[in-house]
């Protein structure tokens, strides 16, 4: 009766049978969770050794075997897929023998939904009013599934079951296969694994279902023709075979290479079979693709579309036949291609079995020409419910069933209808779900074609724009954009750090932003936010998120460095620093110290010197401590002492001492001392304290070798430090000697002493004197001698180790070197008679002779007849004289020397007009120099009274003496070479020239010219000095002016 009623009826249940292998039904299977299934089977009698239990896939994983050593009758299994098809084999083993005791196929996912139906149907059981119909177990039967109107109905199974399409009419398919570089070789695996299952269920063969394949990228490649292979291995076996192309995307080249290459006769399309074209692609076009794809749909070609990851849903969707429920497809990434085997192998099935079944139609159904409704419509979708229409065929039907289930698995639901009716709302529908709706007419007699139609309900709005605005390394800011009508969010937050199992945070929020805290630093978190509508969520938006690690120091620097420590110095990478943590490792170990947060630098010590250590700092932080930056450094080699100075002390010993650089290191101090004659050496030890020794037993006179090193804690030792020393007896001169006596200077000679002598002391005072004593170095000019005096002279020698005695000697200054012009021009008592203008009276205060020139007196001589030598660049011009009432008040020349052309060389002139007194010479550069006095001592010079006027002359300076007290100094350059070739000239008024030139009455005292005197010519009184002489000079110049 069920085989008649099957016959009659093709939306009968159908039982299904497992395999029919050896004891099937002595096994129980349980799924314990998505990849763990458990079995139990009935315990066999007899005496058994044990069970061994293979599980073994169809394909893709490593066979898995369980050996049982007891008689217990059960077994688990792990790590299983499950949507992969299992052999289940039970063996019985006695000793070294097994036999095969039981065997079954199975899927977990057929087996889990077998489960949920017999639990759904138990409780709709009790439910459900009297127009809802029970399907069966979907585990165990098989659900006649329904096509378009005039479809036959054929069988149809479940999903979860093995699919294989039972039709096998004239189909010409083509694949169009994306192969440009942004697939990539492992993605370009995973499409041939793709392509390999869509073609499994299908029946190829030339008369049958042909198969062709076409690879694209810049430029399309026919992979093999639709005429190439006859059998489904062949075809498989091609695809595997397949080669990554590579290159760009260029879907309307790659549309129009199909229509003019592969659907051509020649390459194997037939003009009666119907014509698939299935487009896979991952990216947009670089070309148009759709008028290509609109020429092809023209033609009545149908066109599949497929997207993975970046493909352009909008261009998929203008490039696909209609209606695009059916026909485009999209998934996110590569291994999801084969969540789409299912569907798609059943959409294809039908769309192959529709022109089967058209074929059929008119000899098999005759009289159910009119019994068909027609034009099933879905319209009003929403997210939980839908409303269907459809057109009553001429002969209305007695009811209408109405089933309608979710395409990817789960209970079917059924509707009866009366026969009049042509509209169903369906509501409580699950969002986001594709729904295979069915629509068959039912008469008394028989069941007409039903009407089939595939929709989804509409998602709930999920969030949108998710991104990380806020990244530390314990938390995560996160916001989107907001999802109209959702009442709150849902944000789960996951991650498995190293060595701890999966753990996963959930916050609800109102707002469309959350802040994600105590999160581990350095870790991945995998972030999905769900809008909430009610108890109902959306689809989530995803994000994976790593935290940052915890911030290492920044900027490792050393500076400080010695033999025994280093400064490192850091800067923190952030205030939440709780402190640093500083290690140090060498050759000779590790150490490590601790210092807080706030600190950037620290000291390492003590060190060992010459050693290179490897310094790491790392940052400690409330949720552990970062990455170490590290370094290396060298430490230096150990100091030796510095700044040796030696100082003799009375007898035969000296006084060593030293600059202890490093004097907290130091153990001890090494001293060692020796003569140049090469006797033994003698050595001494010092505390590391101490900076001073005392060396004894040492030779007058003798040079030494002194050495000393010091031994560090570390048991280093510096370099060695030296000094060469010679012992002293700290002799005075000897044979000290005056000679080369000048009226301003003694000559002074002796024998330097033995030993290391710094500088001489030199004292001398006139005899006569018992003034203080003056004391000049060997850079100081000594202060003026006064001439034919007698200078007693002592010499001391100034020794490294203190001052020799003294020696001492006396000499006598020269009688000084004048020029009386008085005398030379014939102005004495006994010849000034013979002189012509001339007068001679005594002066009444002193007895004194005065002279009186008269106007015009000649009194002019040869220069060479008074100086036999050229006139000495340092000189005195002396005169005591007094103005007439008489003088005119022109410019007149008291004494100047001329050349032989009575050229004016040198001299002092006075000029009555202005009360002023000039001096004048010509300069090493011959050129002309004058200088004048003006000042009010000056200008008593002019009052009719006598006045002493001293002009004195270095190389430098002229000074102007006024009655025995300086006036004023001035700068002026070295005096020329004065030639003795001209005159001497006594009077002359400075307008007129020759020897018989003009004179102006004056009455002169004396006028005397000093040579080679100097500025102290006027000081009155003895004078003295003592000077400090270079022990490299054996005698010494004392000089004094008059």
């Amino acid at each position: 009766e069920m085989r008649s009623e099957c016959a009659l009826s093709p939306l009968c249940l159908l039982h299904r049978h497992f395999s029919s292998s050896p004891g099937s039904g002595r096994l129980k299977l349980t799924v314990l969770s998505e990849d763990r299934l458990q079995m139990k089977w009935k315990e066999t009698e007899g005496n058994i050794s044990g069970y061994k239990v293979r599980v073994k896939p169809m394909a893709g994983d490593s066979e898995q075997e369980v050996m049982l050593k007891t008689k217990t009758p059960k077994a688990t299994v792990g790590g299983l897929s499950p949507t992969k098809e299992y052999t289940l084999q039970v063996y019985v083993l006695n000793g070294s023998q097994e036999a095969l005791f039981a065997k079954r196929k199975f899927v977990i996912e057929e087996l889990k939904n077998a489960s949920q139906t017999r639990n759904n149907r138990r409780n709709s059981g009790a439910a459900s009013g009297k127009n809802l119909t029970s399907l069966g177990n979907p585990a165990t039967d098989w659900f006649s599934s329904f096509t378009f109107a005039s479809l036959n109905i054929k069988s149809y199974p479940f999903p979860g079951s093995q699919f294989q399409c039972d039709t096998s009419a004239m189909t010409d398919i083509v694949l169009l296969v994306d192969g440009s570089w942004s697939i990539g070789r492992n993605n370009f695996k995973l499409i041939k694994e793709f392509l390999s299952n869509l073609i499994s269920p299908f029946t190829i063969g030339q008369d049958k279902i042909r198969v062709g394949l076409s690879q694209y990228s810049s430029d399309p490649r026919t992979e093999w023709d639709l005429s190439t292979y006859s059998t489904k291995d062949q075809v498989l076996d091609a695809v595997r075979s397949l080669r990554y192309k590579g290159g760009n995307t260029f879907t309307g080249l790659a549309l129009t290479h199909v229509l003019e290459q592969n659907l051509k006769p020649d390459a194997g399309a037939r003009l009666e079979a119907e014509k698939l074209v299935i487009l896979l692609t991952d990216g947009k076009s670089q070309d148009d693709a759709n008028l290509a794809a609109q020429t092809l749909k023209n033609l009545g070609i149908e066109i599949f579309a497929i997207g993975v990851k970046n493909a352009d849903e909008a261009e998929l969707r203008q490039v696909a036949s209609e209606p695009l429920e059916l026909t485009v497809y999209n998934v996110l990434d590569f291994p999801l291609l084969s969540s789409l085997v299912g569907k798609l192998t059943r959409v294809l099935c039908t769309r192959i079995r529709e022109k089967s079944s058209r074929e059929n139609a008119a000899i098999s159904n005759r009289d159910l020409d009119n019994s068909c409704p027609t034009d099933l419509k879905i319209s009003a979708v929403t997210s939980k419910s839908m409303h269907l229409t459809w057109s009553s065929p001429p002969r209305p039907p007695k009811n209408y069933r109405v089933v309608y289930y979710p395409s990817k698995g789960g209970m079917p639901e059924e509707v009866i209808l009366d026969g009049a009716v042509s509209s169903l709302q369906l509501s409580n529908l699950t969002s986001h779900t594709e729904y295979v709706v069915s629509v068959i007419p039912v008469y008394d007699t028989v069941v007409g074609d039903g009407l089939r139609g595939v929709t989804s309900t509409l998602p709930l709005s999920s969030p949108r724009s998710l991104r990380v605005s806020e990244l530390s390394h314990n938390s995560i800011r996160l916001s989107w954009k907001a999802a109209q009508g959702a009442t709150q969010y849902l944000v789960l937050c996951s991650a498995a750090p190293d060595g701890a199992e999966d753990y996963t945070t959930e916050v609800k929020v109102s707002q469309p932003e959350v802040l994600l805290d105590g999160l581990s630093p350095s870790t991945e978190y995998s972030i999905a936010v769900y809008a909430m509508y009610g108890e109902d969520a959306s689809d989530p938006a995803s994000i994976q998120e790593t935290t940052l690690a915890l911030s290492p120091p920044r900027y490792l620097s050393f500076s400080e460095l010695s033999h025994a420590s280093v400064r490192v110095s850091w800067e923190a990478a952030s205030p939440a620093v709780k402190a640093h943590h500083v290690s140090y490792v060498s050759s000779r170990g590790s150490n490590a110290v601790e210092v807080p947060g706030t600190a950037t630098s620290t000291v390492l010590s003590p060190l060992s010197s010459l050693t290179q250590y490897f310094i790491s700092v790392r940052s400690t932080y409330d949720e552990g401590d970062s990455f170490p930056i590290t370094g290396n450094v060298t430490t230096l080699k150990v100091p030796p002492p510095q700044a040796l100075k030696v100082t003799e002390l009375s007898g035969n010993s000296l006084r060593l001492q030293w600059e202890a650089v490093a004097a907290s290191d130091v153990v001890v101090y090494q001293i060692k001392w020796s003569t140049a004659s090469g006797e033994k050496p003698q050595e001494l030890s010092i505390a590391g304290n101490v900076a001073t020794a005392v060396l004894p037993g040492l030779q007058k006179n003798t040079d030494y070798k002194i050495s000393i090193w010091a031994y560090y804690k570390d048991g280093a030792r510096s370099d060695t430090v030296s000094v060469q020393h010679r012992t002293n007896s700290r002799s005075p001169p000897t044979n000290l000697s005056i000679d080369s006596e000048t009226p301003t200077s003694l000559q002074v000679h002796w024998t330097p002493p033995d030993g290391r002598i710094q500088h001489y002391k030199i004292t001398y005072h006139p005899v006569s004197d018992a003034g203080a004593q003056q004391t000049v170095s060997l850079h100081v000019t000594l202060q003026p001698l006064l001439p034919d005096r007698a200078y007693k002279v002592t010499i001391s020698a100034i020794h490294y180790t203190g001052e020799s005695e003294i020696t001492s000697t006396t000499g006598r200054t020269g009688q000084c070197m004048r020029f009386d012009m008085m005398e030379a021009f014939g102005l004495v008592e006994k010849e000034y008679a013979s002189v012509k203008g001339v007068a001679m009276e005594p002066f009444i205060f002193s007895g004194s002779r005065t002279f009186t020139l008269f106007r015009d007196t000649q009194l002019t001589l040869r220069t060479s007849d008074i100086h036999l030598f050229t006139i000495p660049p340092e000189h005195t011009i002396s005169f005591l004289l007094r103005l007439l009432p008489e003088t005119p008040k022109e410019p007149f020349a008291v004494w100047q020397i001329t050349d032989e052309d009575f050229q004016p060389l040198l001299g002092v002139n006075l000029d009555p007009s202005k009360k002023s007194l000039t001096y004048f010479n010509h300069d090493y550069k011959a050129d002309l120099q004058e200088v004048s006095f003006d000042q009010q001592e000056v200008k008593k010079i002019f009052y009719g009274s006598f006045h002493k006027v001293h002009v004195a002359v270095s190389h430098f300076k002229i000074k102007l003496y006024v009655d025995c007290k300086k006036i004023a100094e001035k700068p002026i350059h070295t005096v020329g070479s004065i030639s003795t070739a001209g005159f001497i000239m006594l009077g002359k008024v400075t307008r007129t020239r020759g020897p018989r030139s003009g004179s102006t009455p004056v009455s002169p005292q004396w006028c005397w010219r000093w040579g080679g005197l100097r500025f102290g010519a006027w000081s009155e009184g003895g004078q003295m000095g003592r000077s400090a002489i270079s022990h490299h000079s054996a005698s010494e110049c004392l000089q004094t002016l008059l």
